[in-house]
């Protein structure tokens, strides 16, 4: 019977044969303008890493939906399990399923075009010309080789991490601010990239906060990131340095 780590380690293998299969259908990220979000984009921020099932980018919006032809890149070999198009933001998840053994996996491709939205109307971020323009180029290990791709700058993928603010994420953020603490300029680029900037205040008041200060969150986020030296005391300079943000 194959091991938990047996099928997290091919896992990996899978998504970076298929992260090197956009970078070269899309000349390196360039046509489109593909960058990397979710759980793979935070190695770039913190230097240790959790498994992901999912590997997330987002693109902006053309005149034309670059999903549409991102669905031509490989072939028959993935599923297209979700095909949305709206007016302002198109989303497009591709999956297939890694077998270890008698166990199986799935594996998930998403990409989201123009805006990426979250469970509520007001958990929209816009992917902005800014966007675009402040992404950073670095070289991050997946599976058994270094991947070259894109990221969001600091500022902006935090703000992504607030906004979506399940429990993964709120571990994320923890990890984030205490390895880079809270970014600069936060508030301005709020404004610029939610449509609805309450909801940044909204997650860390009910959600993000209450999240860190549970008594069990630090052996949580232990067992995600398997790196002891975050504790209690860690915990509540973080959480200083959040509620600082509020003031």
């Amino acid at each position: 019977m194959a091991r938990q780590i047996d099928v997290m380690r091919k896992r990996e293998e899978l998504m970076a044969g298929l992260i090197r299969k956009v970078a070269k259908d899309s000349d390196c990220f360039t046509r489109p303008l593909i960058t990397m979000i979710g759980g793979y984009a935070l190695r770039a921020f913190v230097p240790f890493a959790r498994y992901t099932r999912d590997c997330d980018f987002v693109l902006p919006k053309g005149e034309g939906w670059e999903i549409d032809r991102i669905t031509g890149w490989f072939g028959g070999g993935l599923k297209t399990e979700t095909l949305e198009k709206h007016e302002t933001y198109g989303f497009l998840r591709l999956i297939d399923f890694l077998k270890v053994g008698s166990k199986s996996a799935p594996v998930a491709i998403d990409f989201m075009e123009g805006e990426v939205r979250g469970r509520t109307s007001e958990q929209v971020i816009l992917i902005d010309d800014e966007f675009v323009k402040n992404r950073t180029s670095v070289k991050l290990r997946i599976g058994p080789t270094d991947v070259e791709l894109y990221v969001p700058n600091y500022i902006d993928y935090f703000i992504l991490k607030v906004v979506s603010g399940r429990p993964s994420d709120v571990r994320d953020i923890a990890a984030l601010v205490w390895e880079n603490d809270i970014p600069d300029g936060l508030d301005d680029r709020i404004e610029e990239i939610l449509p609805s900037p309450s909801i940044f205040r909204t997650n860390i008041i009910e959600s993000i906060l209450p999240d860190i200060s549970d008594k069990r969150f630090v052996e949580s986020w232990r067992g995600t990131f398997v790196v002891n030296s975050f504790d209690e005391e860690a915990k509540e300079k973080v959480l200083e340095r959040i509620r600082g943000q509020l003031e």
